[in-house]
């Protein structure tokens, strides 16, 4: 019998959990929402009041948290989980949090703690069954170790050294998100031209589309996306895809299309939803110059602390969105990628900073911001920052390395 810690209960987490208790391990729980724990309590698991206290005495911890933020706020602090270890325990990160994070992860637990990153393959179902792909990344010892107890959960599969299993999640989750999305363009695209839907389904049969096509077909005839994966998850990891840093065009296509769907109220559907949103979008979805684009009908998100956008254009090569930023607002972190960007300040005033220092910006004055520049705009005013932020993907050759604010009045 093995003491185990499982922190994070979500749809996920708990069935992986309860076939953790079901095989006769010692099992401590701990969720963020107590009242996610009680079915585990029921088949015997004690839950802690703390992170810190959930894994104080268990040799393996298991997290399985939504998104990196999540992660370090249950593993970091006084109450978080590396100040609960206090002997060599081996910690399983199967959250999809990506490579970045699992570095920091290693960074802030105990020397004597060996970490393994472990997300899966599959959903409900496979987690209920056990019949989970883990994807591990980490020490082959560890490994060989924790086989058992994670045969328990699926089918291990060991593809390289710490950060390894965290990479070919998004890998692969990126290569379903983004099939979805060109399945849903594909019928757009057919629809725009004139092809019976039926006609579609039959071509798409003699395509690489074809099982997608398949498998996908009665959830969008019957407008059903029970969810197994929620869209605001997908959204999430392709966000992680992106930040990568890699000149990836078509995830930010997908990204693009999932934040507007997320925006839309899909985010507790499944990501599959991605394509009716992408079907009732307006043909084309990019107005000519005999139609206004008011904002107050533009796809709508918020982000950070109380940050609002407005995506107004968004074809293939440019990006327009109308921001609003609060007052004693800064962007959470700074940004950065392939993109090309020109930042123009429509009411209030910014500040622009860079590793270059900072640039202010007042209404009617803007700021270009050339490729993999990363940039953090803050509003120091007393009122609403409102700013236009037009992007795009450029083969020029950058012009500038620095920040120049120029003002248009």
């Amino acid at each position: 019998m093995t003491t185990v810690a499982w922190i994070g209960l979500g749809r996920m987490g708990t069935r992986m959990a309860r076939r953790v208790a079901a095989a006769g391990h010692s099992l401590t729980v701990w969720n963020r929402t107590p009242g996610r724990a009680g079915a585990l309590a029921a088949v015997g698991a004690r839950v802690a009041p703390t992170p810190a206290a959930a894994v104080r005495d268990a040799e393996v911890v298991f997290l399985m948290l939504a998104d990196p933020t999540a992660l370090a706020g249950v593993v970091e602090g006084p109450a978080g989980v590396a100040a609960g270890l206090g002997k060599a325990t081996t910690v399983i990160d199967m959250s999809t949090v990506g490579p970045a994070a699992v570095g920091r992860l290693a960074h802030v637990l105990p020397c004597s703690t060996t970490l393994l990153d472990a997300p899966v393959l599959g959903s409900l179902a496979e987690a209920e069954e056990g019949t989970l792909t883990i994807l591990i990344g980490g020490p082959e010892p560890a490994v060989e170790s924790m086989r058992t107890v994670l045969s328990l959960l699926g089918d291990p599969i060991h593809l390289g050294p710490s950060g390894s299993g965290a990479a070919a999640k998004l890998v692969a989750n990126f290569a379903l998100l983004g099939t979805v999305g060109l399945l849903g363009e594909s019928l757009a695209v057919a629809d725009g031209l004139g092809l019976p839907r039926e006609v579609t389904w039959r071509l798409l049969a003699y395509t690489s589309l074809a099982a997608q096509a398949a498998r996908r077909r009665t959830a969008l005839e019957a407008d059903d996306f029970p969810p197994r994966f929620p869209l605001s998850l997908a959204r999430k990891d392709a966000d992680l895809v992106v930040a990568g840093g890699v000149d990836a065009r078509l995830a930010r296509a997908t990204l693009s299309w999932l934040t507007d769907a997320e925006s839309a109220g899909l985010g507790d559907l499944d990501y599959t939803a991605l394509l009716g949103h992408i079907l009732r979008s307006p043909a084309g979805n990019h107005p000519g110059p005999d139609r206004a684009i008011p904002a107050a009908d533009a796809p709508h998100h918020r982000w950070d602390s109380g940050c609002d956008g407005w995506r107004l254009v968004d074809p293939a090569g440019l990006s327009v969105i109308e921001e609003s930023l609060p007052p004693g607002t800064v962007e959470n972190r700074p940004a950065a990628d392939r993109s090309r960007r020109f930042i123009y300040v429509l009411d209030g005033g910014a500040a622009m900073r860079t590793a270059d220092g900072e640039v202010a910006l007042r209404a009617g004055s803007g700021v270009h911001v050339p490729p993999d520049t990363p940039h953090q705009i803050a509003n120091p005013g007393r009122r609403d920052l409102r700013l236009l932020v037009i992007s795009t993907t450029s083969t020029c050759p950058m012009y500038g390395s620095s920040l120049t604010a120029w003002p248009t009045s």
